[in-house]
């Protein structure tokens, strides 16, 4: 039996661009999730996709230079699709740092089993509870979308001048909505522990004979906690904004792509 070059080509195409999103995104690209784990699912995307996109990818490049570079240029765009869409989730991380910062447990340092690194408590526990958000609201599902999407507006990916100089403008574009999430989910549990600080200064400054902050801090701890998990229905509906921000920034790459 013959080998089919269009139809091989367009299965490492897909599976060179589907490993470098596995690569990054969230979910895919945790650590808990084995590398054969994320082979065999990017090879499992390209048998699927491959004969759908074999006409939009088009033929190999006659010379080794070219193949290589394109090849380069996909996993560029796995990449930064998957990495967009990881620093979405991150926002969420950010906002427990602060939160952190504010409650005192900026120095308490925890393994993170998804990155492997150290991070601190409030947030670990954001990152995963946005990650399990993520999933739950078929974010995974719109990232395979926009892979399969990718191909179909244009298969074959631009020089990498041009790659690079969208992918920073997304990236830009991302970092300040990032800042903005975070906030957004910061702040309830944030003004709280504002409020407090102020009070435990009112009072220090009207009785300078208490030891005020370390005898408030284990109050400001638990209303630190309280108010983390009653702003934590607004995360939930935060994770809308989420989804709205990954599908906005994952049109805006296909976009790219189209162009």
């Amino acid at each position: 039996m013959a080998l089919d070059v269009h139809l091989f080509w367009a299965f490492l195409v897909v599976f060179v661009r589907a490993s470098a999103l596995c690569l990054q995104a969230p979910v895919f690209g945790s650590r808990l999730v084995p590398v054969p784990v994320r082979v065999g699912l990017s090879a499992i995307l390209a048998i699927a996709l491959a004969p759908l996109v074999k006409s939009s990818v088009g033929s190999p490049p006659a010379e080794w230079l070219p193949l290589i570079l394109r090849l380069v240029s996909e996993a560029l765009i796995g990449l930064v699709m998957g990495y967009g869409v990881s620093l979405i989730i991150g926002a969420a991380a950010m906002a427990g740092e602060l939160l952190d910062m504010k409650m005192g447990f900026g120095l308490m340092q925890l393994l993170n089993p998804v990155s492997s690194f150290p991070t601190s408590l409030l947030a670990q526990f954001h990152y995963l509870l946005a990650m399990a958000l993520f999933a739950l609201v078929d974010g995974h599902h719109l990232l395979l979308l926009a892979l399969a999407r990718s191909f179909e507006l244009s298969g074959g990916a631009g020089d990498l001048t041009s790659l690079a100089e969208q992918g920073v403008r997304g990236m830009v574009w991302l970092a300040g909505e990032m800042m903005g999430l975070c906030v957004q989910i910061a702040a309830p549990a944030g003004g709280v522990l504002l409020i407090v600080d102020a009070a435990m200064a009112a009072v220090s400054r009207a009785v300078p004979q208490v030891p005020i902050w370390l005898i408030g801090m284990p109050g400001k701890v638990a209303m630190g906690f309280i108010a983390i998990g009653a702003s934590l229905p607004a995360l939930v509906s935060i994770s809308s904004r989420m989804t709205d921000l990954t599908a906005r920034f994952l049109g805006e790459c296909l976009k790219a792509l189209g162009l």
